[in-house]
């Protein structure tokens, strides 16, 4: 069965396994062999560079960051009087539906250089890019992240170094969508590529580390799982000192290759700068109906997910 998964916080999400999506446990980091030197920060880059107004609410777009692993776009929402987070909204259990909050992203159509994003790569789910938003530093922010499929597989679209991004965002209540056309550079310095090629073994598990892109902001790992098929198997990452590591995105694939193995990509922040590796925590999950095999996570008493370690297929990504 060819499938594609996603995986996001469990802060957001309790858990949830939904129509082949998984949703899992998140956390971060970032291995730079020699950590580059960025002759701006995040703050410096650009910012207001795009706004519209509809229906006396203006939606801006500031602080441009495209450093090679993803695009971070800060967004920011003034005006008319709003009760709701522009990322707000809850799970109606009644209705069966997701509610947004009045004023709350609703919605996205987002084009690189004109060509949407769902046609991006050739149209296919696991070769498109992936899209996403997460909550500000205040109700009335948000940031909209995007990165390319270049690592789910063999010879995939990544990225151009310059281009347009369009997106067309809807806010819930308001008719019209907000069109904002940001400019887009990479930065001057490029990633730190290593290639540990490190495979660990459990059974017929075996995973692989083979990519790892590092820049002062994030890090991008690229590992492989071969064998995973009847199992739901998610990953935390943590720094040597134990700490669960903030991530980014994450997504996995086995529909980029003939052989139908796992090709994984997980975006995470850059790691403290004492930090000398990183560890990848393969688990299985266990689920609240016991002979489920998709569904509820099991939570123990402090509300986090029970988890089965796969100590034996630990990865250990060195930093210096």
């Amino acid at each position: 069965m060819k499938t594609m998964y996603k995986v996001m916080s469990t802060v957001a999400l309790t858990g949830m396994i939904l129509g082949g999506a998984v949703w899992g446990t998140a956390q971060a980091a970032s291995v730079t062999a020699t950590k580059p030197q960025v002759s701006k920060s995040l703050d410096q880059i650009k910012s207001e560079v795009a706004s519209d107004t509809q229906q006396g609410i203006t939606l801006g777009a500031s602080k441009v960051l495209h450093d090679g692993n993803h695009v971070k776009v800060e967004l920011k929402r003034s005006g008319e009087e709003l009760a709701g987070s522009l990322t707000g909204g809850q799970w109606d259990e009644q209705m069966g539906e997701y509610i947004h909050d009045k004023g709350s992203i609703r919605e996205m159509d987002v084009f690189i250089d004109g060509k949407s994003i769902h046609e991006y790569g050739g149209g296919d789910l696991a070769k498109r890019p992936s899209l996403g938003t997460t909550p500000g530093s205040d109700p009335n922010h948000a940031v909209m992240i995007l990165s390319d499929a270049s690592l789910l597989g063999g010879n995939l679209e990544s990225f151009p170094d310059k281009f347009k991004l369009t997106a067309k965002i809807y806010l819930e209540g308001v008719q019209k969508p907000f069109t904002l056309e940001i400019p887009i550079q990479k930065e001057v310095n490029k990633p730190v590529v290593l290639e540990p090629n490190i495979t660990k073994k459990a059974g017929n598990l075996h995973l692989t580390l083979k990519q790892v892109h590092s820049t002062a902001h994030s890090t991008r790992v690229q590992f492989i799982l071969k064998g995973g098929h009847d199992s739901t198997i998610l990953y935390d990452f943590l720094d040597d000192q134990g700490n669960e590591l903030e991530r980014i995105s994450g997504r996995g694939t086995d529909e980029n290759n003939k052989n139908g193995d796992y090709y994984y990509d997980f975006i995470l922040e850059a790691p403290d700068a004492d930090v000398k590796s990183i560890v990848i925590k393969p688990f299985t999950p266990e689920f609240k109906d016991p002979n489920a095999t998709s569904g509820e996570f099991k939570l123990d008493k402090n509300g986090e997910v029970v988890k089965n370690h796969l100590k034996d297929l630990e990865l250990i990504i060195p930093i210096k």
